[in-house]
């Protein structure tokens, strides 16, 4: 872990030297992201459970906030914060989980929230962002009365690019952020487009969220949330 965010820092340090946004802005938004869930998890030496058809779980709404600071002051990166949940419930019937066999209620609960310093490399019609992004990652896996709780920090690699359409408000564009390490792979990725008026922008898109974990505070999981997207956001 501590070679993978050495090794960022250091590619940053050198797109510093050439990049910096050409105007201040202050960014604040949000929105509902509606993930269906698949994949699977489990405790060490029980069942391998399937999300979908041993616990029935479906799509779920869930909100999601930001905000971005940009500067034209170089070497000192931009920033973006980003809260976002992810997660369904269902039920379970005679599962092996975290040592024991379970019938109950069964939900799992990921929350991530995002520190990401990043640099515009590009700043005109076509936009190119780099950075790194820290992200706090906090779960919980329940099946009746047995939970797992996880609390990670990984540093991941944030690229960002948005295509404006002169003269008419409209963009289009995607993030992604994405770490592999030690058996574990983070990835997001988001595509979509947005129209400002004035102080006031929209957005609509597509993001899937991929979270593998290899006996990561005692669990195991291979899980994807992925659905449609949509916010708004204040540019000032």
């Amino acid at each position: 872990m501590r070679k993978i965010t050495l090794a960022l820092v250091l590619a940053l340090s050198v797109c510093s030297s050439v990049a910096s946004a050409d105007a201040l802005g202050f960014f604040i938004g949000g929105g509902m992201w509606d993930n269906e869930p698949s994949g699977t998890f489990g405790t060490i030496g029980d069942d391998v459970i399937d999300v979908k058809s041993d616990l029935g779980f479906s799509n779920q709404q869930d909100a999601y906030v930001w905000a971005a600071f940009e500067h034209f002051v170089p070497i000192i990166p931009n920033i973006r914060i980003e809260a976002a949940s992810m997660g369904s419930d269902g039920v379970a019937s005679g599962l092996d989980f975290d040592g024991n066999t379970v019938t109950g209620p069964a939900s799992v609960s990921l929350d991530t929230t995002d520190a990401i310093l990043y640099y515009r490399i590009l700043d005109n019609w076509i936009n190119f962002d780099l950075g790194l992004n820290l992200r706090s990652l906090d779960g919980d896996f329940i099946i009746a009365t047995e939970r797992v709780s996880i609390s990670e920090t990984i540093p991941m690699v944030y690229a960002s690019a948005q295509f404006d359409l002169p003269l008419t408000g409209f963009s289009v564009g995607g993030d992604i952020n994405i770490v592999n390490y030690d058996g574990n792979d983070y990835r997001d990725i988001r595509l979509r487009a947005m129209y400002e008026m004035g102080i006031i922008g929209f957005e609509a898109g597509y993001k899937t969220s991929t979270i593998v974990l290899d006996n990561v505070g005692g669990i195991s999981t291979d899980l994807e949330f992925s659905g449609l997207m949509l916010g708004a956001f204040l540019h000032f």
